[in-house]
Protein backbone atom coordinates (compact mmCIF):
# COMPACT_ATOMS: atom_id res chain seq x y z
CA UNK A 1 0.00 0.00 0.00
CA UNK A 2 2.71 2.47 0.90
CA UNK A 3 4.74 1.39 -2.01
CA UNK A 4 1.88 2.07 -4.34
CA UNK A 5 1.41 5.57 -2.94
CA UNK A 6 5.08 6.31 -3.36
CA UNK A 7 5.01 5.40 -7.00
CA UNK A 8 1.92 7.48 -7.53
CA UNK A 9 3.59 10.56 -5.93
CA UNK A 10 6.66 10.08 -8.04
CA UNK A 11 4.58 10.04 -11.20
CA UNK A 12 2.78 13.23 -10.25
CA UNK A 13 6.09 14.98 -9.35
CA UNK A 14 7.46 14.18 -12.78
CA UNK A 15 4.34 15.68 -14.30
CA UNK A 16 4.75 18.93 -12.26
CA UNK A 17 8.45 19.50 -12.97
CA UNK A 18 7.97 21.06 -16.43
CA UNK A 19 5.35 23.39 -15.05
CA UNK A 20 7.65 24.39 -12.18
CA UNK A 21 10.52 25.07 -14.61
CA UNK A 22 8.31 27.35 -16.66
CA UNK A 23 7.20 29.25 -13.55
CA UNK A 24 10.79 29.71 -12.36
CA UNK A 25 11.93 30.95 -15.79
CA UNK A 26 9.15 33.49 -16.00
CA UNK A 27 9.91 34.71 -12.49
CA UNK A 28 13.57 35.10 -13.26
CA UNK A 29 12.86 37.16 -16.37
CA UNK A 30 10.51 39.41 -14.45
CA UNK A 31 13.07 39.94 -11.73
CA UNK A 32 15.76 40.89 -14.24
CA UNK A 33 13.42 43.35 -15.96
CA UNK A 34 12.86 45.18 -12.70
CA UNK A 35 16.43 45.08 -11.36
CA UNK A 36 18.39 45.85 -14.55
CA UNK A 37 17.66 49.67 -14.69
CA UNK A 38 18.48 50.04 -11.03
CA UNK A 39 21.73 48.19 -11.48
CA UNK A 40 22.68 50.45 -14.45
CA UNK A 41 21.95 53.62 -12.44
CA UNK A 42 24.05 52.26 -9.59
CA UNK A 43 26.99 51.57 -11.90
CA UNK A 44 26.76 55.06 -13.50
CA UNK A 45 26.71 56.76 -10.12
CA UNK A 46 29.69 54.74 -9.07
CA UNK A 47 31.60 55.78 -12.25
CA UNK A 48 30.79 59.48 -11.75
CA UNK A 49 31.86 59.29 -8.16
CA UNK A 50 35.18 57.76 -9.14
CA UNK A 51 35.82 60.45 -11.88
CA UNK A 52 34.96 63.49 -9.73
CA UNK A 53 38.12 64.84 -7.98
CA UNK A 54 37.99 65.16 -4.26
CA UNK A 55 38.57 68.42 -2.46
CA UNK A 56 41.96 67.21 -1.30
CA UNK A 57 43.50 64.92 -3.96
CA UNK A 58 45.74 62.21 -2.77
CA UNK A 59 49.44 62.75 -3.35
CA UNK A 60 51.14 60.27 -5.56
CA UNK A 61 53.73 58.18 -3.98
CA UNK A 62 57.36 59.08 -4.73
CA UNK A 63 57.86 55.91 -6.65
CA UNK A 64 54.84 56.61 -8.87
CA UNK A 65 56.05 60.19 -9.53
CA UNK A 66 59.51 59.04 -10.50
CA UNK A 67 58.04 56.42 -12.76
CA UNK A 68 55.85 59.04 -14.52
CA UNK A 69 58.86 61.34 -15.08
CA UNK A 70 60.80 58.54 -16.65
CA UNK A 71 58.02 57.68 -19.09
CA UNK A 72 57.31 61.28 -20.21
CA UNK A 73 59.09 62.43 -23.43
CA UNK A 74 61.83 64.99 -23.00
CA UNK A 75 61.40 68.33 -24.87
CA UNK A 76 64.12 70.89 -25.69
CA UNK A 77 63.70 74.19 -23.90
CA UNK A 78 63.35 77.01 -26.46
CA UNK A 79 64.48 80.57 -25.87
CA UNK A 80 61.82 83.28 -25.99
CA UNK A 81 61.66 85.07 -29.37
CA UNK A 82 63.41 88.44 -29.46
CA UNK A 83 61.27 91.49 -28.82
CA UNK A 84 60.11 93.24 -31.98
CA UNK A 85 61.11 96.87 -32.01
CA UNK A 86 58.25 99.14 -32.90
CA UNK A 87 58.84 101.19 -36.02
CA UNK A 88 58.98 104.80 -34.87
CA UNK A 89 56.29 106.97 -36.31
CA UNK A 90 57.38 109.84 -38.49
CA UNK A 91 56.98 113.10 -36.63
CA UNK A 92 54.21 115.29 -37.87
CA UNK A 93 55.70 118.25 -39.66
CA UNK A 94 53.97 121.55 -39.24
CA UNK A 95 54.47 123.27 -42.61
CA UNK A 96 53.88 126.64 -40.98
CA UNK A 97 56.31 126.17 -38.09
CA UNK A 98 59.58 126.73 -39.96
CA UNK A 99 59.23 129.04 -42.95
CA UNK A 100 61.99 128.91 -45.57
CA UNK A 101 64.09 132.05 -45.66
CA UNK A 102 65.69 133.19 -48.91
CA UNK A 103 66.87 136.33 -50.68
CA UNK A 104 65.98 136.92 -54.33
CA UNK A 105 67.66 139.41 -56.70
CA UNK A 106 66.77 140.72 -60.15
CA UNK A 107 69.52 142.43 -62.16
CA UNK A 108 69.64 143.62 -65.78
CA UNK A 109 73.37 143.37 -66.63
CA UNK A 110 73.65 145.92 -69.47
CA UNK A 111 72.82 144.00 -72.58
CA UNK A 112 75.38 141.35 -71.89
CA UNK A 113 78.07 143.71 -73.25
CA UNK A 114 80.43 143.24 -70.37
CA UNK A 115 83.93 141.85 -70.67
CA UNK A 116 84.76 138.51 -69.10
CA UNK A 117 86.69 140.41 -66.45
CA UNK A 118 83.57 142.36 -65.48
CA UNK A 119 81.66 139.15 -64.75
CA UNK A 120 83.59 138.93 -61.49
CA UNK A 121 82.19 142.35 -60.55
CA UNK A 122 78.63 141.12 -61.15
CA UNK A 123 79.35 138.04 -59.04
CA UNK A 124 80.65 140.30 -56.26
CA UNK A 125 77.42 142.35 -56.27
CA UNK A 126 75.38 139.18 -55.97
CA UNK A 127 77.61 137.79 -53.23
CA UNK A 128 77.43 140.99 -51.19
CA UNK A 129 73.63 140.92 -51.27
CA UNK A 130 73.48 137.38 -49.90
CA UNK A 131 71.10 136.44 -52.71
CA UNK A 132 70.07 132.78 -52.95
CA UNK A 133 68.19 133.11 -56.23
CA UNK A 134 69.17 135.58 -58.99
CA UNK A 135 67.23 136.65 -62.08
CA UNK A 136 69.49 138.12 -64.78
CA UNK A 137 68.33 139.88 -67.95
CA UNK A 138 70.26 140.86 -71.10
CA UNK A 139 72.61 137.91 -70.77
CA UNK A 140 75.02 136.63 -73.45
CA UNK A 141 76.04 133.04 -74.02
CA UNK A 142 78.98 132.33 -76.35
CA UNK A 143 78.75 135.61 -78.24
CA UNK A 144 81.70 137.37 -79.87
CA UNK A 145 80.80 140.79 -78.49
CA UNK A 146 81.18 139.50 -74.91
CA UNK A 147 84.26 137.32 -75.38
CA UNK A 148 82.58 134.10 -76.56
CA UNK A 149 81.97 132.94 -73.00
CA UNK A 150 79.02 131.37 -71.20
CA UNK A 151 78.18 134.31 -68.95
CA UNK A 152 75.59 132.65 -66.66
CA UNK A 153 77.80 129.59 -66.17
CA UNK A 154 80.84 131.70 -65.26
CA UNK A 155 78.94 133.89 -62.79
CA UNK A 156 77.30 130.83 -61.21
CA UNK A 157 80.61 129.02 -60.85
CA UNK A 158 82.12 131.97 -58.98
CA UNK A 159 79.17 131.86 -56.55
CA UNK A 160 78.81 128.10 -56.16
CA UNK A 161 75.36 128.23 -57.76
CA UNK A 162 73.48 126.37 -60.46
CA UNK A 163 72.34 128.24 -63.58
CA UNK A 164 69.86 127.87 -66.42
CA UNK A 165 69.76 130.02 -69.55
CA UNK A 166 66.87 130.95 -71.85
CA UNK A 167 67.91 132.06 -75.34
CA UNK A 168 65.40 134.39 -76.98
CA UNK A 169 67.63 135.64 -79.80
CA UNK A 170 70.02 133.18 -81.47
CA UNK A 171 72.96 135.13 -82.85
CA UNK A 172 74.95 132.13 -84.09
CA UNK A 173 74.52 128.39 -84.08
CA UNK A 174 76.34 128.26 -80.74
CA UNK A 175 75.44 131.53 -79.09
CA UNK A 176 72.40 133.36 -77.84
CA UNK A 177 71.00 136.29 -75.94
CA UNK A 178 68.29 136.18 -73.27
CA UNK A 179 67.75 135.66 -69.56
CA UNK A 180 69.24 133.44 -66.85
CA UNK A 181 68.33 132.16 -63.39
CA UNK A 182 70.99 131.33 -60.81
CA UNK A 183 70.24 129.43 -57.59
CA UNK A 184 72.03 128.30 -54.47
CA UNK A 185 69.25 125.74 -54.11
CA UNK A 186 68.83 122.80 -56.51
CA UNK A 187 67.09 123.55 -59.82
CA UNK A 188 64.87 120.55 -60.49
CA UNK A 189 63.57 121.55 -63.91
CA UNK A 190 63.38 124.56 -66.21
CA UNK A 191 62.00 125.81 -69.52
CA UNK A 192 61.97 128.92 -71.70
CA UNK A 193 58.96 130.19 -73.68
CA UNK A 194 59.05 132.87 -76.37
CA UNK A 195 56.51 135.67 -76.00
CA UNK A 196 54.30 137.36 -78.63
CA UNK A 197 56.32 139.53 -81.00
CA UNK A 198 56.09 141.73 -84.09
CA UNK A 199 58.27 142.10 -87.13
CA UNK A 200 61.40 144.07 -86.45
CA UNK A 201 61.08 143.71 -82.69
CA UNK A 202 63.50 141.90 -80.42
CA UNK A 203 62.28 138.46 -79.43
CA UNK A 204 61.42 138.25 -75.74
CA UNK A 205 60.72 135.29 -73.50
CA UNK A 206 59.90 134.04 -70.02
CA UNK A 207 62.32 131.64 -68.34
CA UNK A 208 61.00 129.31 -65.63
CA UNK A 209 62.93 127.32 -63.02
CA UNK A 210 61.50 124.92 -60.45
CA UNK A 211 63.75 125.45 -57.44
CA UNK A 212 63.71 123.14 -54.42
CA UNK A 213 64.08 125.28 -51.29
CA UNK A 214 64.67 123.01 -48.29
CA UNK A 215 62.41 120.34 -49.73
CA UNK A 216 59.73 122.67 -51.04
CA UNK A 217 59.20 123.78 -54.62
CA UNK A 218 59.43 127.44 -55.57
CA UNK A 219 58.58 128.24 -59.19
CA UNK A 220 60.53 131.29 -60.37
CA UNK A 221 59.77 133.19 -63.61
CA UNK A 222 62.19 135.65 -65.18
CA UNK A 223 61.17 137.92 -68.05
CA UNK A 224 62.26 141.03 -69.99
CA UNK A 225 59.41 142.75 -71.85
CA UNK A 226 59.57 144.94 -74.95
CA UNK A 227 60.73 148.53 -74.35
CA UNK A 228 59.19 150.22 -77.41
CA UNK A 229 55.47 149.34 -77.53
CA UNK A 230 52.99 149.38 -74.67
CA UNK A 231 50.47 147.30 -76.62
CA UNK A 232 53.11 144.65 -77.28
CA UNK A 233 54.09 144.67 -73.62
CA UNK A 234 50.43 144.13 -72.74
CA UNK A 235 50.29 141.08 -75.01
CA UNK A 236 53.55 139.80 -73.57
CA UNK A 237 52.55 140.18 -69.91
CA UNK A 238 49.30 138.37 -70.71
CA UNK A 239 51.29 135.41 -72.05
CA UNK A 240 53.62 135.53 -69.04
CA UNK A 241 50.77 135.44 -66.54
CA UNK A 242 49.18 132.49 -68.34
CA UNK A 243 52.37 130.58 -67.55
CA UNK A 244 52.58 131.87 -63.99
CA UNK A 245 48.94 131.11 -63.16
CA UNK A 246 49.27 127.54 -64.45
CA UNK A 247 51.35 126.60 -61.38
CA UNK A 248 50.20 126.01 -57.82
CA UNK A 249 52.18 126.63 -54.66
CA UNK A 250 54.92 129.14 -54.04
CA UNK A 251 55.89 131.19 -57.09
CA UNK A 252 57.51 134.49 -57.99
CA UNK A 253 57.76 136.58 -61.15
CA UNK A 254 60.65 138.99 -61.57
CA UNK A 255 62.63 140.88 -64.14
CA UNK A 256 62.64 144.00 -66.25
CA UNK A 257 59.03 144.82 -67.22
CA UNK A 258 59.90 148.12 -68.89
CA UNK A 259 56.75 149.53 -67.24
CA UNK A 260 56.29 151.88 -64.33
CA UNK A 261 54.02 152.08 -61.28
CA UNK A 262 50.37 152.35 -62.22
CA UNK A 263 50.88 150.88 -65.69
CA UNK A 264 48.50 148.40 -67.25
CA UNK A 265 51.34 145.88 -67.50
CA UNK A 266 51.96 145.98 -63.75
CA UNK A 267 48.21 145.92 -63.07
CA UNK A 268 47.86 142.69 -65.05
CA UNK A 269 50.62 141.04 -63.01
CA UNK A 270 49.23 142.29 -59.69
CA UNK A 271 45.86 140.64 -60.35
CA UNK A 272 47.32 137.47 -58.78
CA UNK A 273 50.71 138.60 -57.45
CA UNK A 274 51.94 141.33 -55.07
CA UNK A 275 54.55 144.06 -55.45
CA UNK A 276 57.26 143.21 -52.90
CA UNK A 277 59.42 146.26 -53.70
CA UNK A 278 56.78 148.96 -53.94
CA UNK A 279 58.63 151.17 -51.43
CA UNK A 280 62.17 150.66 -52.73
CA UNK A 281 62.27 153.53 -55.27
CA UNK A 282 63.92 153.87 -58.68
CA UNK A 283 65.79 150.93 -60.17
CA UNK A 284 67.26 152.67 -63.27
CA UNK A 285 69.87 155.34 -63.83
CA UNK A 286 67.29 157.40 -65.70
CA UNK A 287 64.89 157.32 -62.75
CA UNK A 288 61.69 155.36 -62.30
CA UNK A 289 61.16 151.76 -61.42
CA UNK A 290 61.13 149.05 -64.08
CA UNK A 291 62.70 146.08 -62.26
CA UNK A 292 60.32 144.04 -60.10
CA UNK A 293 60.00 141.04 -57.79
CA UNK A 294 56.36 139.95 -57.63
CA UNK A 295 55.55 136.98 -55.32
CA UNK A 296 52.26 135.23 -54.67
CA UNK A 297 50.71 134.80 -51.21
CA UNK A 298 53.05 131.93 -50.27
CA UNK A 299 55.94 134.38 -49.88
CA UNK A 300 56.09 137.20 -47.38
CA UNK A 301 58.48 140.06 -48.21
CA UNK A 302 60.95 141.42 -45.69
CA UNK A 303 63.80 143.91 -46.11
CA UNK A 304 64.84 145.00 -49.60
CA UNK A 305 67.64 146.95 -51.25
CA UNK A 306 68.25 148.77 -54.52
CA UNK A 307 71.99 148.84 -55.26
CA UNK A 308 73.56 151.00 -58.03
CA UNK A 309 76.68 149.21 -59.28
CA UNK A 310 78.20 151.15 -62.17
CA UNK A 311 78.22 147.85 -64.12
CA UNK A 312 74.85 148.50 -65.75
CA UNK A 313 72.30 151.22 -66.33
CA UNK A 314 70.00 149.13 -64.09
CA UNK A 315 70.41 148.69 -60.35
CA UNK A 316 70.46 145.35 -58.55
CA UNK A 317 67.18 144.86 -56.65
CA UNK A 318 67.20 142.29 -53.83
CA UNK A 319 64.46 141.38 -51.32
CA UNK A 320 64.33 138.93 -48.40
CA UNK A 321 61.44 136.48 -48.43
CA UNK A 322 59.92 134.05 -45.99
CA UNK A 323 58.30 131.16 -47.84
CA UNK A 324 55.52 129.38 -46.04
CA UNK A 325 54.90 125.67 -46.34
CA UNK A 326 51.16 125.75 -47.05
CA UNK A 327 48.63 128.07 -48.59
CA UNK A 328 46.72 128.60 -45.34
CA UNK A 329 49.66 129.40 -43.04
Amino acid sequence: MSHHRSRKFSVRLKELLPILAVVLTVGAIAALTVLAPRLSDSRQASAEASSTPTAEPLEASPSASESAKETLPKFKTLDAPPAIDKVPKKPKIDPCAVPRELTVMTFNIKGGRVSPGELGGIASVIRASGADVVLLQEVDQNRRRSGNVDQPAIIASQLGMQSVFGANDYITDRGGYGTAILSRFPIAESGNTHLPNRDGKEQRGVLRANIIVEGQRLVVFNTHLDHTSDSLRQAQIGAVMSKVNAYDGAKLLGGDLNAGDGSGVLGTALATLSDAGASLGASHDGGGRVDYLLPNSWLSAGDGNVTPTGLSDHHAVSIDFSMRGAADC
